[in-house]
């Protein structure tokens, strides 16, 4: 998710009439976000599924490329110095390592930002593992009767937006109505298709927005009634989550805004390291599973991001989902291992030099 509005000199160089007010005010998201905004509730269910413990937490060591020199640190020394709330590393169903920032704990919640669109791909999988919607080849129109008549509306599918290969080009404005406007769907009337669908990759917000509007049409269910039912209870969540909607339609923002846990987000990626399999139990279809998690760069989609999941190294065999302020679902089915990351915004500068991918390999290689 990338939402940025510049000020200098106390002149805001976005601001437009058709900017939301609250984008001005407020500029960047932040953690706050999450009871700033309307939201729909997610509540856990009667079973509240557990994982093991250690007495202690599991020294690693690891460098974080901060520096150009490689100091290896204790993994809390890594932590403490970037804006890191929690971290998980869970192995075989135990959690090996736990951290949480002082004043949170294991009940706190997280904003998800872009980790979302996973969660949204999931129910899209699950949408047509029940016959709401026939395929991934299904046009978009047949559901967004908004966009007819727009050039390359009609040979958008919802694979495209799955792989952000629409065709629409950014705007601005359109970013800025679906995260703080009051109405999101009055973004619909900013799009435009920069080139043909299935040309290149472009991550847009918009492209899952749209994803949430068709699985509200196609199966007649709010994204977090969906939710709930169909992820949230049966996966033994522990903790309600929240879910920010806008004010007028209450619309989930189905490309961001999820608020759980550090331990539940474990549990979706615990999820899709059994394959979408939950104590034996189906919630994906090992069709939909491997449609997800898979290298394909045909389509104009790329080798290393596939239906809102990203592909880690072939050598690891990893993969992960990712959000703004480098939040991180991070998945190893070779050593059965799950790590959980969030963040809040620090200096671009010390943001941009931390490759978390690198420290949850150097965590791998001591398991």
């Amino acid at each position: 998710m990338h939402i940025r509005f510049f000020l200098s000199g106390g002149i805001l160089f976005a601001l437009n009439s058709s900017l939301p007010i609250r984008s001005i005010f407020l500029a960047q998201p932040d953690k706050n976000d999450l009871r700033r905004f309307e939201y729909a509730t997610i509540p856990a269910g009667a079973t509240c599924f557990q994982f093991g413990t250690q007495p202690q937490n599991r020294p690693f060591q690891v460098t974080d490329w901060t520096s150009d020199i490689p100091f290896f640190v204790s993994l809390d020394q890594v932590l403490q110095t970037h804006q890191v709330r929690s971290c998980l590393v869970i192995q075989n169903d135990t959690i090996q390592y736990q951290y949480y920032r002082t004043g949170l704990d294991a009940a706190s919640w997280h904003s998800s930002y872009s980790i979302a669109k996973a969660f949204t791909s999931a129910l899209v999988g699950i949408a047509i593992d029940e016959g709401f919607i026939p395929s991934v080849q299904t046009k978009a129109l047949d559901y967004l009767p908004e966009l007819a008549g727009l050039a390359q509306a009609d040979q958008l599918t919802i694979e495209h937006l799955l792989n952000h290969t629409s065709g629409i080009g950014y705007d601005l404005t359109m970013d800025a109505v679906l995260y703080y406007g009051r109405d999101a769907r009055r973004a619909l009337r900013k799009i435009r298709f920069a080139t043909a669908p299935g040309q290149q990759q472009h991550y847009l917000n918009i492209n899952v927005a749209l994803l949430g509007l068709i699985l509200k049409r196609a199966t007649d269910i709010p994204p977090a009634q969906d939710l709930t039912t169909k992820i949230w209870q049966p996966l033994g969540m522990c903790h309600d989550a929240v879910w920010s909607v806008d004010e007028k339609r209450r619309f989930e923002k189905t490309f961001c805004c999820l608020g759980a846990t550090a331990l539940d987000y474990a549990k979706f990626g615990r999820l899709y390291l059994h394959q979408g399999v939950w104590e034996g139990q189906p919630i994906l279809s090992q069709a939909w599973f491997q449609q997800s998690i898979r290298r394909d760069s045909s389509r104009g989609s790329s080798f290393h991001y596939n239906y809102c999941w990203y592909m880690g190294l072939k050598a690891y065999g990893d993969f992960m989902a990712i959000g703004l302020y480098k939040q991180h679902l991070y998945i190893h089915p070779k050593k059965n291992l799950i790590i959980v990351l969030f963040n809040d915004r620090e200096k671009p500068l010390k943001a941009e030099r931390v490759n978390w991918w690198f420290v949850f390999r150097q965590i791998a290689d001591q398991l």
